[in-house]
């Protein structure tokens, strides 16, 4: 993969998602190795991408602290999380039941419980 194709595809990740950092900061390393006419190995973009992404993108840590989080701290600890974490933190507990139940052949007796009207 050349330069240009790497640079391209940084450039689409970052236009996908104007918030993704890593993307960004990517972005702005191979316009300054333009800029000085150095090139870089493919694997070294993808450690550094690696390395970023471990530090600036953290969903996967709010899941751990969710599933480690003691219940007497579980309200503040539910309070301090954003709305995109609160998401992702619930996404993720529905993919461990669901896949709890699948790997039981049993039914969410909950799932489709509904309120009686009368």
């Amino acid at each position: 993969m050349s330069k240009e194709q790497i640079k391209k595809a940084m450039t689409d990740a970052t236009l996908a998602d104007q918030n993704d950092r890593v993307a960004h900061i990517m972005d702005e390393w191979y316009a300054e190795l333009g800029k000085n006419g150095c090139a870089v190995q493919p694997k070294a973009s993808t450690i550094l991408g690696t390395i970023l992404a471990k530090h600036f993108n953290s969903t996967e840590d709010v899941f751990d602290r969710y599933m480690n989080t003691k219940g007497g701290e579980f309200e503040s600890f539910w309070a301090s999380l954003t709305n995109e974490e609160k998401s992702y933190v619930e996404k993720r507990r529905q993919e461990m039941r669901d896949e709890w139940y699948a790997k039981r052949n049993a039914t969410d007796s909950q799932a489709n419980r509904t309120l009686l009207k009368g």
